[in-house]
């Protein structure tokens, strides 16, 4: 019976892969799971993550790509982490319990999940939620865009400064509503002049397109790169006639911004920003220690159930078995002696009470048991396995010579 894996790219585990991991879409992980026989899995995408959480008859040994990963249960305790945002880049962010939701959401519409991965989808989301309810972790600035804008504003101040958000999607918007009545002069530049200047117009900005990025490097002190683009849209050359200090924040996976050597160019991509939010880290110990313990404590709940679900497909397996027995014996039966409907309907009666009252104390024994010890689930697999080869056997020669 398999348990939930994990293989993930993310910005802090396997930072170099992940760059060129980040480049692909949905479909190229979904190829990858379906290639290797894999039929139940969720796959979750943000800027920061690549990570599929999945069910496989079959190991797998070893990390795929260049990801990290991780047998059960310490796939399970990542999930959770995340979910409660202790993972993110911004410590308690919330948007990640939406897009763990839409990833569920994803993988049930398209098939993909079962009630196991539901259920631990539905769970990891509750947690996320007691965390942030339970505890401080999420209280103040959060996102990445208001721990950017704070790095900015400590750093160089924001009066009097022209930015440009290249950009027109979620974290676009999130910096111009942390930006607006700022007084900061702001431009949107986008691929698509029209969604630019749609989202300019909302929050009283100036709009460009992104043909001369030339002129938006020299008419602008901050420039803040934030699109889905899988190539630089601001390259080295780019930097040739830059003679005075520009501040450059690639918030974009895979980067927007080409590094460069131009000494008045002071670039933060994500991993700078990752570590100096460490510090903020450091100030909410507590707190961070507080929301480990919930994710301990319901990860401990989530064995226990997940243990008592297998369970009950054991059991339910046992059942099945005892049928098949009683359809052979009664098909038996029926070959060797005349039996009316009536005494057909009697005889089923007697052997369904006489299956159940031998295997309900034992079954339901195996059940509590279980249950209440959770680091003997390896039961569970050995009875699995039995019944897998018993039913098959059955299937292929008859159950009746287990008799």
């Amino acid at each position: 019976m398999e348990d939930i894996e994990l293989l993930s790219w993310n910005y802090k585990d396997t930072p170099d892969r992940f760059a060129e991991i980040i480049k692909h879409d949905y479909q190229y992980f979904e190829s990858m799971m379906e290639f290797r026989s894999i039929k139940k899995y969720v796959i979750l995408i943000t800027c920061n993550r690549v990570e599929i959480y999945f069910r496989s008859e079959k190991p797998i040994l070893g990390s795929i790509d260049g990801s990290m990963h991780l047998e059960y249960p310490e796939s399970i305790r990542h999930l959770f982490l995340v979910s409660s945002g202790l993972e993110s880049m911004a410590l308690g962010e919330n948007d990640i319990l939406r897009q763990i939701k839409s990833s569920y959401d994803l993988s049930t519409k398209r098939g993909k999940s079962d009630k196991f991965l539901s259920y631990t989808f539905q769970k990891a989301i509750s947690v996320g939620k007691d965390v942030r309810t339970m505890t401080g972790i999420s209280h103040g600035k959060t996102s990445l865009s208001s721990i950017t804008l704070d790095i900015i504003e400590s750093k160089y101040g924001l009066s009097g400064k022209r930015i440009c958000i290249i950009g027109t999607g979620k974290m676009a918007t999130a910096l111009l509503n942390y930006l607006a009545g700022s007084g900061v002069e702001v431009t949107v530049a986008g691929r698509s002049l029209d969604h630019a200047r749609n989202l300019a117009i909302k929050y009283g900005a100036a709009y460009s397109g992104l043909s001369d990025i030339d002129n938006i490097i020299k008419s602008n002190q901050i420039i803040i790169a934030a699109t889905s683009s899988k190539q630089y849209i601001i390259n080295n050359s780019d930097y040739s006639g830059v003679d005075s200090d520009k501040i450059l924040i690639d918030l974009s996976n895979p980067p927007n911004i080409e590094k460069t050597q131009n000494p008045f160019i002071k670039l933060y991509d994500l991993e700078r920003i990752y570590n100096i939010s460490k510090d903020t880290r450091k100030h909410r110990e507590l707190e961070v220690k507080k929301a480990e313990e919930i994710v301990e404590n319901q990860l401990s709940l989530y064995a226990s159930k997940i243990n008592e679900m297998k369970s009950d497909e054991i059991i339910s397996t046992f059942y099945k078995f005892a049928e098949q027995i009683k359809k052979e014996e009664i098909e038996e039966l029926l070959r060797k002696t005349d039996v009316s409907e009536r005494q057909l309907e009697t005889i089923n009666i007697m052997m369904n009470s006489f299956t159940n009252k031998l295997l309900a104390p034992y079954t339901n024994s195996m059940k509590n048991f279980i249950k209440n010890n959770e680091k003997y689930s390896y039961i569970l697999q050995e009875y699995d396995n039995m019944l897998g080869k018993l039913l098959d056997k059955g299937k292929n020669i008859g159950v009746k010579n287990y008799k």
